[in-house]
């Protein structure tokens, strides 16, 4: 049914747009056997024309408490990033994160795809000296706290979890689409950032508390 879904998807993307995709995961093919539903849906979108370009983890500090003796306390989901194309939209200086050696002129080591070219803009190649500005490239962990909700829906995304996908996959003035909206997380993080947005949700009570969450927080965006 997701594969069905999201070929809908796929198909009203811009052609260098990107989906991404959160997914927990459950027991039941027999008792106590874990299904693995997030890795499933990944393969069965890749094997029906989407490229699988990344698996993010989503940390949870505070995770549900669980009274199981027999594994360890679930504290993380899979986050999908996936694209209709090779080449996409991705806009990795907005997501940036804080390094610790900021103004330090380090050596750095490791591979290079560009082997010893002397070109300046491969001028971070193994064992040359770079200035760190005080930023890195978004690492694959994402450690987020999950926030409860007031409203009924149980499942409810923090904020801080759709951002990066909006400001790294989106531009300003973009359409965001989510075609699960739920209590409309996504909603309010696009017009936050200034992005247009168009959310689909079949059960009529999430609805009604996506529209009434993202009147309630559109005074608060209209101070950005």
């Amino acid at each position: 049914n997701l594969v069905e879904v999201f070929a809908e998807v796929r198909r009203v993307l811009k052609d260098d747009g990107t989906l991404w995709l959160n997914l927990g995961d459950s027991y039941g093919l027999k008792p106590k056997d874990l299904i693995g539903i997030p890795w499933r849906v990944a393969f069965a979108l890749q094997a029906d024309g989407w490229y699988l370009r990344q698996d993010i983890i989503w940390a949870k500090p505070n995770p549900m408490p669980e009274s199981v003796k027999d594994r360890c306390t679930k504290s993380h989901e899979y986050l999908f990033l996936l694209s209709k194309s090779p080449k996409y939209y991705y806009n990795n200086e907005a997501i940036k994160e804080p390094s610790l050696g900021l103004g330090k002129t380090v050596i750095r080591f490791g591979g290079n795809k560009y082997g010893d070219s002397d070109d300046p803009k491969h001028a971070t190649k193994s064992g040359n000296e770079y200035t760190d500005s005080g930023k890195r490239n978004k690492r694959d962990v994402w450690t987020i706290n999950a926030k409860p909700f007031k409203g009924a829906h149980f499942a409810t995304m923090p904020e801080a979890l759709v951002e990066p996908c909006v400001l790294a996959g989106s531009r300003e003035g973009d359409i965001v689409l989510d075609p699960f909206l739920g209590s409309g997380t996504v909603a309010v993080v696009a017009e936050l950032h200034r992005r247009n947005w168009i959310g689909c949700e079949l059960n009529p009570d999430y609805a009604a508390i996506s529209e009434a969450r993202i009147e309630s927080a559109r005074p608060e965006m209209e101070l950005f």
